[in-house]
Parts: structure tokens; sequence; C-alpha cells
């Protein structure tokens, strides 16, 4: 049986554009993690660290064992069933903070958590808390370690009409904990190369860094290009880098860049002590930016502890693409019909 276009349905969103939403408003520190109608918030908060009312900071010693509770506020009509997973937390791209995929086995602080239930369902305009435990290894490193409290829709919400999108919500709260000891903070630069963003002709300067330190990372990168005119310079201030994470930073130049070689110089402050690295670059057109070996790739979700890039540029970008396939399907499906 041939389908005509009021029954094409569009699912490729359904990941990519829920996690995004999710991130438009976790994004502010001193608010609950909210999307879909349901919020998720930590029970007891310091009232001297308003980011406590946002997500977890919690410091344990390694070899212990604490409890903690999260509120589940559902304010739709109708009930809301979630599934409820415990997630390491990564550094996205481009830095800030992300969480991997319920079904992505955890490696990181993600298995120190255990939620008292996998399922829960909140009824109409209420709220329930869900306990989870922190165990915290004996040798753990000290310093800052990152996991997630994942809660996601069981049932996916449809919108109506002739175009269809599938959305499956998930809200993470965020778990930072904080093991007391001797940490270091540090940032270290490994390469410096010049290309144009993956598709455009616009240039970069694509920044290797890892924070090779004990603690989250917020560094901000100064950099200076010396060619034919002269030298420029731009400064930009990244998201969160969590430690033994490293990303290819693609740090958008403002200026025209014509082929060519330069003298490029970075700096980077806010993570310890300050960190330089002068090396001479190619720009060249034809090879476009790509991630450093080793750089991390994660996927994206809510983030209560940097804002990172522009969220409502992803946001649009997703939104758009799924618009504009379901346009094309839609005119096939005229054409197949005619």
């Amino acid at each position: 049986m041939r389908r005509g276009p009021g029954s094409l349905r569009v699912t490729a969103l359904i990941a990519a554009c829920a996690a995004l939403s999710g991130l438009a408003v976790a994004a502010l520190p001193a608010s609950a993690a909210t999307i879909g109608g349901f919020g998720v918030r930590p029970a007891n908060y310091d009232p001297n660290n308003l980011a406590t009312r946002a997500y977890f900071i919690i410091h344990a010693r390694d070899g212990s064992t604490l409890h903690e509770d999260a509120v589940v506020t559902n304010d739709n009509a109708t009930p809301l069933t979630l599934e409820v997973n415990a997630v390491d937390g990564l550094t996205g791209v481009t830095s800030g903070v992300v969480y991997a995929n319920r079904d992505t086995a955890s490696v990181g602080a993600g298995a120190w958590l255990t939620p008292a239930t996998g399922l829960i369902t909140v009824a109409p305009q209420a709220s329930v808390d869900v306990g989870f435990v922190v165990r915290v290894p004996r040798y753990a490193t000290r310093g800052d370690h990152l996991a997630g409290l994942a809660f996601e829709a069981v049932h996916p919400t449809t919108s109506g009409g002739t175009f269809a999108v599938t959305v499956n919500v998930r809200t993470v709260v965020g778990v930072e904990i904080e093991v007391p000891g001797q940490a270091t903070k540090h940032l270290r630069i490994y390469s410096l190369a010049l290309a144009p963003l993956p598709g455009t002709d616009v240039p970069s300067v694509v920044v290797t860094l890892e924070d090779d330190g004990h603690l989250l990372c917020h560094p901000q990168l100064k950099l200076a290009i010396t060619g034919g005119s002269g030298t420029t310079t731009d400064t930009q201030t990244l998201g969160t880098i969590l430690p033994g994470d490293k990303i290819a930073y693609p740090f958008r130049w403002p200026g025209a860049l014509s082929e060519g070689n330069y003298d490029v110089a970075a700096t980077a402050t806010g993570c310890g002590s300050v960190e330089k690295l002068a090396s001479a670059a190619t720009y060249t057109l034809t090879q476009p930016a790509t991630a450093a070996a080793g750089a991390s790739q994660s996927v994206a979700a809510t983030t209560p502890l940097s804002s990172g890039p522009s969220w409502w540029l992803l946001v649009l970008l997703c939104v758009a693409g799924g618009m504009l396939g379901a346009g094309l399907l839609m005119r096939f499906g005229r054409r197949r019909s005619a």
C-alpha cells in the first residue's frame, strides 16, 4: 500500500531535538532542569551556594557511601512515567557539559550512582522523591568527578497535523562529586591549526586542549594570528572541560583569512597556571577542520554546569533540518501519487 503525504511521520529528531531542548533550559545555573512539562532538582540545597538548587554538589571521601534525593515534578495534566538511569558526565565536542545516553555503559562517575528505582510514575500536578546512592570507590582520584541522574519519558509525544514529529524527552540533573585531597587545576594546549569550519569558508583556529589536572576547568583563550597584514588577536571564553578530557576546539576567527602561512600563538588562562603555545600553520580552504585524535566525542544532553556554545542555534538547525526533510518527503510523495 502506497503512503500519501498525510501519513508521513518523521522520527529523526527523537534524540537530538529532545536533548537540545533540555540543554536550552538547563543552562540556567540557578534553576532546576525542566523540559517537557516535568522538572528535576535536588531535594536539599545549600543556601550559601545557589548552584545547588539546580544540581548536586557532593563532598565525599574515597570509600564513602552517601544517600541523596532528587525531586521530580510533573506539571502536565496527565500522569508521567519516566525511566531513571545513572549516566556519565562528559565534555562536549566544543566544551561544556553533556551526558551520555542511558544505553551507554558508565565508565566514570556514573558508575558510582545507583538509583533506588529504574521506573517512576508521577501523578498530574504532583511531585515524587527519587533516592539514589553514591558509592565513591576506595582510592578514587582526588578532585572533581561528574555524573548525572537521567529521567526519560517512557511514552514519546507526537505532534498532530500532516507533518508529525515524535519526541522522546529527557532531563538530566548533574551530580558533581568532589573528593577531598591535593588536587591541581591545569590545562594543556597540545596543538594549533588553521582550517575553515566544516562545510564553510569561515576561518577558525583549531586548538587541541586537555584538562590534565584534577578539577573542572573553565578556560579563556586568547589567540594571535600574524601574517602579511600584521597581527590580529581575539579572545573567547570556553565552557567547562572535565578532568582528563581532550577536545579540538574550533576557535571561530572574526576576520577573513587568505590561503597561506601564518604564525599562531595561544594563551589559556583561568585553569591554574598560564599555558602558552606558538606554532606555524597553513590555512587551506580545501582542508576542513577535524577533531584531534583522542578528542572526546559525546552526545548532547542537559548541562547545568556551564552554558557552552549557543544552544538556540543548534535547536533552530535541528528543527529547520527536520522541516526541510519533511517537505522533501511530502513533495516526493505527491510525485509518486501523480
